[in-house]
Formats: C-alpha cells, sequence, structure tokens
C-alpha cells in the first residue's frame, strides 16, 4: 500500500528539460533540490541498515547501493508521480541487489564450471592441446591463488575445496558470515577475470 503525501510533502515540479544549466536556480529547483536533500537526509541510514541485515555487507556495497537508488529517484522527472519516496527508494535498492547477485551467481558458476570441467574429464579423453590449455588454466588460477591475502585463502580452500558452508567456517574461524561471503565473492571475481583473460 502506497502512502500519499501530504500536500507540503509533495515535491515541487521540476525545471523543464530545455532550461539553461548556467540559469540560477529556480524556487521549483531550489523546492526539488531540497526535497530530495530531506528524503536523503531521512532515509538513507535506515535504508543502508536494512540492505546490511538483508544482503550482508556486499557485495554490493550497502552504500553504494543506496547513493545508486536515490540517484535513480533524483533522474526522475516528474517526482509527483512518486507516492511514497520512501518505498521507491527501497524497492529500488532491493531491485540493484537483486541484480547484482544474479551476475554474481552467474559469475560464480561460470568459474566453478570452469574448475570443473578441466578437472573432471580424464586426460585419456582429451587431446595434447586441451590438457597444454587445461594446465595454463590452472597454472594462472593457481598464481591468483598464491597472491590472495590468507583470509582470502582459507575462505576459498574452506569453500570450494573442502565444501564447508558459511556456518560451518563460521563456527571454526570466528569471522562473519557476511565477511565470509563478500571475501568470497571478491575471489571468485578474481578467479573470472584470469580466466577471462
Amino acid at each position: 500500500m502506497q502512502a500519499k503525501l501530504n500536500e507540503r510533502d509533495r515535491p515541487p515540479r521540476t525545471p523543464t528539460p530545455g532550461d539553461p544549466v548556467s540559469a540560477p536556480l529556480t524556487d521549483g529547483a531550489r523546492q526539488r533540490t531540497s526535497f530530495l536533500n530531506s528524503l536523503f537526509r531521512l532515509h538513507y541510514t535506515e535504508l543502508v541498515g536494512r540492505l546490511r541485515k538483508v544482503y550482508g555487507v556486499g557485495p554490493p556495497d550497502p552504500e553504494d547501493v543506496a547513493q545508486a537508488a536515490f540517484s535513480k529517484l533524483a533522474e526522475l522527472d516528474d517526482l509527483e508521480r512518486i507516492h511514497s519516496p520512501r518505498a521507491f527508494l527501497f524497492r529500488t535498492a532491493v531491485n540493484i541487489c537483486l541484480n547484482s547477485n544474479d551476475k554474481l551467481k552467474r559469475s560464480r558458476a561460470f568459474v566453478r564450471s570452469q574448475l570443473e570441467s578441466n578437472f573432471s574429464q580424464r586426460l585419456e579423453e582429451k587431446s595434447a592441446e586441451s590438457v597444454f590449455m587445461g594446465k595454463q588454466d590452472l597454472e594462472r588460477v593457481a598464481h591468483v591463488i598464491r597472491q590472495l591475502p590468507s583470509k582470502q585463502r582459507e575462505i576459498l580452500l574452506r569453500s570450494r575445496f573442502r565444501g564447508q558452508t558459511y556456518d560451518e567456517i563460521r563456527q571454526e574461524t570466528g569471522w562473519s558470515q557476511a565477511d565470509i561471503s563478500r571475501q568470497l565473492n571478491k575471489v571468485m571475481a578474481l578467479l573470472q577475470a584470469e580466466l577471462d583473460r
């Protein structure tokens, strides 16, 4: 359910696209800027907190997502059509997180499939060229893993090679699940970038 804004809370009409950029701000533009600033002050901290609670510390970074949601709202020409700016901000932020998570899942699936395809096929079924290329891929991945900070290397080994869940890693190391997720996402992105080269 969307709440209607009181007349005093309703955003002002925006200037027309033909208005020169260098012109002094009109009363409407000042009111629009003031309205957006007040929305930012009222909802930014709450939005970041909700994103942290639901999605963890990232990626995507909750502060970046909140900023992107506010940017989407500010890009709208007619703010009067938004019945509940707060609901718009929260829905937009959730959509940004979901899109980002979908990209991360696809990236992880790709890296996993590349790693599994290189290791799961029997050597007898491979040509000399595919064995050589697989060895090169393995060496590049091993190089990236050697360059990782010890915490990221530990999380990768526990999660991907030992098959431990985030909760099992948390129990054994004391690191938060959100931090484990964030570190693993960074590692998987590095591995994918190396395989894409």
